[in-house]
């Protein structure tokens, strides 16, 4: 078997073209984790200024899990989940908030780096999907999805340090070729897991209307979309179709449920959420919100623009969303629809949505650049869904929005926790996140050529 110009084994065509977008959700996703652990909504790391979160760290370790888990016994979470809690959690809660916060910074680390990444979204998942059932339906399902697809897409093969790592000779090599292994389960194991994995898709959704409280059963509805997804993936693998497409078809139909959910479910605007159908005077009070923590020329835009008109962009979100939702969720002009996705998400951010349009934004790029391959109208129409090309010259201006984006954002203060009230900030460093994940993906290529002229001259046989 040939090593390829990444230093790793062959590859398709189509993946080889997926390469840039993976690496770019790849970034993304762990300079997002990151972000969570430093400033986020969850925050526990803090800056410099602001210190650690006391009830992540230090004298009162463990009290925000305290809480959060009593929440959720309170509101009824499931049975067994609520015993676990009151056995092995609550007892314990200084370890696994510790634990909780190694976890975070190390998966974020190791995936913006792209070393050892499989083993980093295990860690990832291993945090989001027990969190999951505290009552986060916005965070965990919007983190865990990426996550999952950078350990299928084995992520760090493409502008990451395992592609590096991979071709060495040496027990570095052979430990990050072990770490990152392809064959993780048998294929023969896979009808099995799909049918387990079905089994729990329909114990989570009959739990739904048994479930009193909205955000318990919203959790419910979320994880047994997520587990029939991974079983519907799991048989199409199993029966010959490309991993890589797959997976990002799986998201793609995850990500239109999504702009549905936001705007059918859940239609209370807010910096959490998406503008969806809420009424106009909703949209209102969230818009003068933003425009009184903005920075001027956004609040300006707000105020003369948007305010006086609100009417008309409450139609004009709704349709967007509903739009795009629906042809994302059955594979429609996929790479159209996904673009308008992408756009739309970039354009709340700069407004000041900044808590669930960054964290859905990341499912979006892989849908909008790799879905439509398969369980699709475009597949059904024969539609060509190459991904389209990420233009290397990006790279350099890419990066420089990135510093210049996340320096003005800082020197501006970003508060911990805070992104009700420093929402110009978060917006400017949320863009600048973005634009640092588009900078490491137009890495791959220039990254590829430069392994192409010393890669490892060797072969074997399959």
């Amino acid at each position: 078997m040939m090593l390829n110009r990444r230093g790793t084994e062959d590859v398709s065509e189509f993946e080889q073209q997926a390469g840039p977008w993976i690496a770019l959700t790849r970034v993304f996703v762990g300079l997002l984790l990151l972000y969570e652990a430093v400033v986020g909504g969850w925050w526990k790391v803090g800056t410099i200024s602001s210190g650690p979160n006391p009830e992540w760290l230090g004298d009162e370790a463990g009290a925000a899990i305290v809480s959060t888990a009593e929440q959720a016994i309170e509101q009824g979470t499931y049975g067994w989940y609520a015993t676990l809690l009151e056995a092995v959690v609550i007892p314990y809660a200084p370890l696994w908030s510790s634990l909780a916060t190694l976890a975070q910074v190390a998966a974020g680390i190791a995936l913006v780096l792209g070393l050892w990444t499989r083993p980093a979204a295990i860690i990832g998942l291993l945090y989001f999907l027990p969190v999951f059932h505290f009552g986060t339906i916005r965070t965990s399902p919007l983190f865990a999805v990426p996550i999952a697809f950078a350990f299928v897409a084995n992520a760090g093969r493409y502008s990451g340090l395992d592609a590096i790592l991979t071709r060495r000779s040496d027990a570095i090599g052979r430990a990050t070729r072990l770490a990152n292994a392809t064959g993780v389960f048998p294929k023969r194991w896979y009808p099995g897991a799909a049918a387990a994995l079905g089994a729990i898709a329909v114990y989570y959704y009959l739990s739904v209307p048994m479930m009193e409280e909205t955000r318990i059963a919203l959790v419910g509805l979320e994880l047994a979309v997520f587990a029939g997804l991974t079983a519907l993936g799991l048989v199409l693998v199993f029966r010959g179709r490309e991993t890589i497409p797959v997976a990002a078809d799986m998201i793609r139909i995850f990500v239109g449920y999504r702009f549905l959910h936001e705007i059918f479910v859940r239609v209370d605007p807010g910096l959490n959420a998406l503008p969806g159908w809420a009424s106009a005077d909703a949209q209102a009070a969230v818009f003068e919100a933003i425009a009184a923590t903005h920075v001027t020329p956004v609040s300006v835009v707000i105020e003369t623009l948007m305010l006086p008109a609100i009417g008309v962009w409450v139609v004009v979100f709704a349709i967007v969303q509903t739009a795009t939702g629906l042809a994302l969720l059955v594979g429609w002009r996929t790479r159209l629809a996904g673009a308008v996705a992408v756009g739309y998400l970039l354009g709340l951010i700069s407004l000041g949505f900044v808590r669930l349009a960054p964290l859905l934004l990341m499912g979006t790029i892989v849908a909008a650049t790799i879905g439509g391959r398969y369980v699709s109208l475009d597949a059904v129409a024969g539609r060509d869904v190459t991904p389209p090309n990420l233009p290397a010259v990006l790279g350099a201006p890419a990066l420089g929005v990135a510093v210049v984006f996340v320096s003005i954002g800082a020197v501006l203060g970003v508060e911990p926790g805070g992104y009700g009230e420093t929402t110009g900030a978060i917006a400017l460093v949320m863009l600048g996140i973005v634009a640092a994940a588009v900078a490491a993906g137009t890495g791959v290529d220039r990254l590829s050529t430069l392994e192409s002229t010393d890669r490892l001259a060797t072969s074997a046989d399959d």
